[in-house]
């Protein structure tokens, strides 16, 4: 896939990666190269990883989970507080944003795989540090927006790099720096999500409150910017090989008492290094995929039509945070624990669990009645996507590895990014047709009842040497 200026661009990055001391690298294969041993990788002299005391990955995780809260301008929960904005001073009907949002989160959906690309060729570092460049100036050219059509390419910008692009380069960075704990870090680096959930519609809303909803998008761009280029620009490092250490801090060889020489750890030259191709003909893919898109695309729909959907019932607006509320505090319970579980059982089976929750709180959501079934609602439905959340993360690195981690997550979002865009109009649509939400909302409790018995399959692939390569 090529765009006006790519061989430029690509050799520019190409340039300055020269800069720097780089992993070996292999044609793509499954066929784990013959290498000696990493235990001794390189060392990069750099003051700031020599005045960190501690395993530098550490470190990495709190920047990742800033990063997570960074995209929130372009998130579902982030937009929405806008809509009647956008509605009131550009005179647009709501099916006109509707239509917009739908439209610029598929195409932004598209390049997601080619943003892996450049991140497992350039680095993340300084892929994320573009990222939030442009991001910055997407959220500057939302307080500028007058009309459907600059609307939509606004909402096209913050989706493609601030929910797409920042989401994905966010998630594989401590991906890259943890494997044995890599479930307990997944899940502290998940609670990034709840928090910005419970906190950010908050911010936002004073903002719009005081300064008006254009000043509100500058004052965010530049937050973005202030937040996250620091972090990179200072503390932001690609992958422990590059400064000497190992994944999970791991600082000598074990040594096993029957033999006279130290064990020789895990390193990726041992374990299966999946390529783009070679993961689209496994089942475990396309089944973290279904279950992941799936997620994204139910949702943001139940998120999408919440006050609309709580008013059909004789409740009001104000009854909404009710459930974000519960949302955020369950899920940051389970993502933690989640993470937890992750390092100790199968990873099919906590995602299962998940998917199995997941339908439970459709049910729940079907039937509000009172403020209590909000809570209920709310409740179920953090718990659920704490646990499915928590077993899919990890299982990206787990079962293809982080050679091409990138591009193979990558192709992930841009199913996921294209889940959430499609959502809320197919449950308008079904509701209008249907007469009403509830023939959808079963539906929607059928799809995750299946992808709980389908998870269960969702086992570590085998090694193919036959595989395409790309």
């Amino acid at each position: 896939m090529n765009f006006p200026g790519q061989p430029f661009f690509e050799r520019s990055m190409a340039a300055v990666a020269s800069l720097e001391p780089k992993p070996p690298q292999r044609e793509g294969s499954a066929k784990p190269p013959e290498t000696k041993s990493e235990a001794a990788p390189a060392t990069r002299p750099d003051w700031v990883v020599r005045a960190v005391p501690f395993f530098y990955g550490w470190l990495i995780l709190p920047i990742s989970m800033v990063a997570q809260f960074t995209t929130s301008p372009g998130q579902t929960y982030g937009v929405s507080l806008f809509n009647t904005h956008f509605s009131n001073d550009l005179q647009l009907s709501p099916l006109d944003v509707s239509f917009a949002y739908m439209w610029g989160t598929i195409i932004a959906s598209l390049p997601m795989s080619l943003v892996g690309g450049f991140a497992d060729r350039f680095g993340i570092r300084r892929s994320m540090t573009a990222v939030v460049l442009i991001f910055g100036c997407a959220c500057l050219f939302m307080s500028q927006v007058g009309g459907v059509w600059s609307l939509f390419l606004g909402f096209l910008l913050i989706r493609m790099f601030g929910q797409g692009s920042l989401t994905l380069l966010a998630t594989n960075s401590v991906d890259m720096w943890f494997r044995k704990r890599l479930g307990f870090a997944v899940g502290i680096r998940n609670l990034s999500m709840p928090m910005a959930l419970a906190l950010f519609p908050l911010i936002s809303e004073a903002l719009i409150d005081n300064i008006g909803w254009r000043s509100t998008y500058v004052v965010l761009g530049l937050g973005v910017w202030g937040l996250m280029l620091p972090l990179l620009l200072v503390f932001f490092r690609n992958r422990p090989e590059d400064i000497g250490q190992l994944p999970d801090g791991v600082k000598q060889l074990p040594v096993k008492p029957h033999l006279s020489t130290p064990v020789e750890p895990e390193s990726d030259a041992h374990l299966p290094q999946f390529t783009l191709g070679e993961a689209l003909l496994t089942r475990s893919y396309w089944i973290l995929v279904t279950l992941m898109s799936s997620w994204a695309m139910i949702a943001t729909a139940l998120t999408f039509v919440m006050v609309r959907f709580l008013q059909s019932r004789g409740l009001s607006e104000d009854d909404a945070p009710v459930i974000f509320l519960c949302t955020a505090l369950t899920m940051a319970i389970c993502q933690f624990v989640g993470g937890w579980l992750a390092d100790h059982i199968k990873l099919h089976w906590l995602m299962s669990v998940g998917a199995a929750g997941l339908a439970l709180s459709v049910i729940c959501y079907a039937n509000i009645t009172s403020v209590y079934g909000c809570a209920l609602f709310g409740l179920v439905f953090g718990a659920a996507q704490g646990v499915a959340v928590s077993g899919a993360s990890s299982a990206w690195a787990r079962y293809f590895g982080r050679a091409h981690l990138g591009k193979i997550k990558g192709s992930s979002m841009t199913w996921i990014v294209a889940g959430s865009a499609a959502g809320p109009y197919l449950l308008n649509l079904g509701a209008d047709y249907c007469g009403g939400y509830e023939p959808v909302l079963w539906l929607f409790t059928a799809t995750f009842a299946a992808l709980a018995i389908a998870c269960m399959f969702c086992t570590p692939p085998h090694v193919k040497y036959s595989q395409p390569q790309f």
